[in-house]
């Protein structure tokens, strides 16, 4: 045996002995007192992770207050352009619910994503999907306790958009790449504009950010031009995402 060893049986078997001689009294006391000393780091890991789980509430609160006063403040600016003081009540009723995204569509990676809110959580079909103030797309599916979500990134999605510089509506497509359509020849749009939903729908409100005009190309087309729009996200990126409802 090395000395450590030595040391270590002898100092545990006087311990042992001592709680044999003394009475239940100072036994009780001394494991009592004993307990704490052994549980005090077990007490500060639990404090810590409950000290994680609380912050962690904290944050998904500020995430879906600050998306509802991102897009109040892009409404705001809208309302005060053209005086339409109903549309910045109607933003007040805004609720969000946070989702994470649990799975992705194989065949069509950035085209549709699975969250785990559903029907349960008091979802409907063709819901906007955002996050922050961007676009992610609308709910396109539901079951009980899951949902699937068909992205921006889809080809076939659709929504009307307004450049928010020039006042000039469209349509934002995706096909090969994501569009600003029905742009006629003599619009005033330009590279580095702002895209944002116009409103002008029964399922997007407005005032969330699409995309920014990437390029605009001139064809034969007498009468429109082709806008290419860059996506405000990269669906790619996203694990989590804030359905209106």
């Amino acid at each position: 045996m090395s000395r450590i060893q030595i040391f270590l049986f002898i100092l545990f078997s006087a311990i042992s002995l001592i709680f044999i001689v003394l009475n239940k009294t100072a036994d009780f006391y001394i494991s009592t007192h004993l307990s704490e000393i052994l549980l005090f780091p077990v007490r500060h890991v639990s404090n810590f992770f409950q000290y994680l789980n609380v912050s962690q509430k904290k944050i998904d609160e500020l995430e879906t207050r600050l998306s509802e006063i991102q897009i109040e403040n892009q409404n705001l600016k809208d309302s005060l352009r053209t005086l339409s003081l109903p549309e910045i009540i109607l933003k007040k009723d805004l609720r969000l619910l946070k989702a994470n995204i649990i799975g992705r569509d194989p065949l069509n990676f950035n085209g549709f994503l699975y969250i785990d809110k559903g029907r349960s959580d008091s979802l409907d079909i063709n819901a906007p999907v955002i996050l922050q103030d961007k676009l992610v797309g609308k709910i396109k599916a539901l079951t009980t306790n899951t949902g699937i979500v068909e992205t921006i990134e889809n080809d076939g999605f659709a929504i009307s958009a307004v450049d928010t510089r020039t006042g000039v509506y469209g349509v934002v497509k995706k096909k090969n790449q994501l569009t600003f359509e029905y742009v006629k020849v003599d619009d005033e749009i330009n590279k580095g504009d702002s895209i944002y939903t116009s409103g002008l729908s029964e399922i997007f409100p407005k005032g969330i950010f699409v995309g920014t005009v990437a390029k605009i190309n001139y064809s034969d087309d007498l009468f429109f031009k082709e806008v290419i729009i860059t996506p405000a996200l990269k669906i790619n990126q996203l694990n989590y995402v804030y359905i209106i409802h």
